[in-house]
C-alpha cells in the first residue's frame, strides 16, 4: 500500500458473506477499498481477483465492473448527474436493463431509503447524508453480486445508521450478495459476520468491543436557543461566561427555505464569544442551512442576522474539499494569509505553526490533499480557517467519519481556541 512501508493484506470473501473492516483514520481503508475495485493497482505486487476474475486484466474489467459496484464517503465522487432521480437510475440503465424496470426499480429504493421527497432535487441542494443514500440508491439498482461501500452512513446520526444497515444487509442476505463495509461505526460493524482491522498496512480479525478508537455515541444534553418545525436545535455546551455585551453573532426572526419548502422559521439564536454550541438535528433537517445563514454564506428570506464590527469568521464545509483552493497541504493553509497581506514566507510560519496546533503529522505537510484520508482533510480544513484568525470558527459536521482519537483531538482543539475567546459553532447529527 502507498505510504504504508511493508504493507501485505491477504483476504478471502466468500459468496454471500458480510465483511466489516475498521481501522484508524489514515489507516488505508479508502485506498484498500479502491484496490479491491479495481480502481488502482497495489503498488509493487499482488493481486485482486473477484469470482475468479482479475480486476487489473482490460479483459475482465467489464466483467467486474458489472458484478461490483463501489459507494464512496464522498459521494460526489460517483455522481454523473446532478438531479437525483436521474444519476439513481443511470447505472442500471447503463448496464442495458429496460425502462420500465429501471423506473420501477429506482421508485423502490427512494421509497425504501427515503428520497420521494428529494427525486427531482439537485444532488447539491439536499443534506451529505441524503447525498450519501442517492448514491448507495445507484449502487443498488444495479444488483451488483459484490457491494463495497466505503463509510456509506458517515454523514448520518446513530439512530437512522443501525435501520438503514439492518436494511441493507437483510436484503443482501436474500440475494446472496457479498458486501465488504469499510467502518468505524460500531452500530454497522455489530452486524456484519466477521470484522478486520486494518491496521500498518496489515488485516486481523477482530472483536469490536475490544477497541478503544470507535466513536461514542452521545446524546443532546441541555438545549439553547430555539427548535425549528423540522428539529434542529442549538445547544451551548462551552459557556464563555462573557455575558451579552460580547454577543458577535445574532439571528432575529430568522426564515429560509428551498422551492418554497420552509426550513428554519422564524428562528432567533445568539452566540457569544469565547462559547462553544453545537447546531444539532437529524437528516435534512437544515443544520447545514442554519449554519451558512450564521456565516453569512446565504442571506435569510425574513428577518436579520448581526454581526459585530468587523467580526471575523471562518468556515470548514462538511466536504472539507469544498473550502480547498490549491493542491497540497501547506500552500492551502497558506492562502488566507497570503491573500490577507502577509508575505510568503511569513504566511508560511503561521501555517506551519498552526498545522502543528493541529496535530497534523509533519510528514503530511507537504502532501498533496488528495492522497490524504478524509479525517486528515479535515484537520487541514480546520488549519486553514483558523490560520485566517478568525473570531468565529463555524464547522458542518466536524466528527463525521472520524475515529474517537481525531474526535477527541478535535474536541481539545475546539476547548482550547474557547480559551482564547474564540466562538465555536458546529453543526452535528446528534439528534
Amino acid at each position: 500500500m502507498a505510504n504504508v512501508d511493508k504493507s501485505e493484506i491477504n483476504l478471502t470473501v466468500s459468496k454471500g458473506e458480510i465483511v466489516g473492516i475498521t481501522g484508524r483514520n489514515g489507516s488505508g481503508k479508502t485506498t484498500f477499498a479502491r484496490y479491491l475495485a479495481g480502481e488502482i493497482r497495489p503498488e509493487t505486487m499482488g493481486m485482486v481477483h473477484i469470482n475468479g476474475l482479475d480486476t487489473y486484466s482490460q479483459l475482465d474489467r467489464e466483467k467486474v465492473q458489472r458484478m461490483s459496484a463501489v459507494a464512496y464517503q464522498s459521494p460526489r465522487e460517483a455522481m454523473v448527474f446532478d438531479n437525483i432521480s436521474r444519476d439513481i437510475i443511470f447505472g442500471s440503465e447503463n448496464h442495458g436493463l429496460d425502462a420500465e424496470k429501471t423506473l420501477k426499480r429506482g421508485s423502490f429504493y427512494l421509497k425504501k431509503y427515503n428520497l420521494r421527497s428529494r427525486k427531482n432535487a439537485s444532488y447539491y441542494s439536499v443534506s451529505a447524508s441524503e447525498q450519501q443514500r442517492a448514491m448507495l440508491c445507484s449502487m443498488l439498482i444495479m444488483h451488483p453480486e459484490l457491494l463495497i461501500l466505503d463509510e456509506p452512513f458517515s454523514m448520518h446520526g446513530s439512530p437512522d445508521v443501525t435501520g438503514y444497515v439492518k436494511s441493507l444487509i437483510a436484503a443482501a442476505r436474500k440475494k446472496e450478495q457479498t458486501v465488504i463495509i469499510f467502518s468505524k461505526n460500531p452500530d454497522v460493524l455489530k452486524l456484519t459476520d466477521v470484522t478486520y482491522e486494518l491496521s500498518g498496512g496489515f488485516l486481523r480479525e477482530v472483536d469490536i468491543s475490544s477497541f478503544d478508537y470507535l466513536p461514542k455515541q452521545e446524546g443532546v444534553k441541555t438545549i439553547y436557543g430555539d427548535k425549528t418545525p423540522k428539529g434542529v436545535a442549538v445547544e451551548r455546551y462551552i459557556d464563555g461566561g462573557r455575558g451579552k455585551n460580547d454577543i458577535g453573532i445574532s439571528l432575529h426572526n430568522v426564515s429560509f427555505g428551498y422551492n418554497e419548502n420552509l426550513i428554519i422559521d422564524r428562528v432567533n439564536t445568539r452566540f457569544e464569544a469565547g462559547s462553544a454550541y453545537r447546531i444539532t438535528g437529524g437528516q435534512g433537517s437544515g443544520k447545514t442551512t442554519f449554519l451558512m445563514l450564521a456565516a453569512g454564506l446565504i442571506r435569510p428570506y425574513e428577518g436579520e442576522v448581526f454581526r459585530s464590527e468587523n467580526t471575523r469568521i471562518g468556515y470548514v464545509y462538511e466536504y472539507p474539499d469544498d473550502g480547498f483552493v490549491e493542491s497540497t497541504v501547506l500552500d492551502d493553509v497558506m492562502f488566507g494569509p497570503m491573500k490577507g497581506g502577509f508575505g510568503k514566507s511569513e504566511a508560511r510560519g503561521m501555517a506551519e505553526a498552526v498545522l502543528g496546533f493541529v496535530g497534523l503529522d509533519k510528514s503530511l505537510w507537504t502532501r498533496r490533499l488528495s492522497t490524504l484520508s478524509f479525517g486528515e482533510r479535515k484537520l487541514v480544513g480546520v488549519a486553514g480557517a483558523i490560520c485566517l484568525n478568525p473570531d468565529f470558527l463555524l464547522i458542518d459536521n466536524p466528527y463525521a467519519g472520524l475515529d474517537r482519537d481525531y474526535c477527541k483531538h478535535m474536541s481539545d482543539i475546539f476547548e482550547g481556541l474557547t480559551r482564547e475567546g474564540k466562538c465555536i459553532i458546529t453543526a452535528e447529527n446528534r439528534a
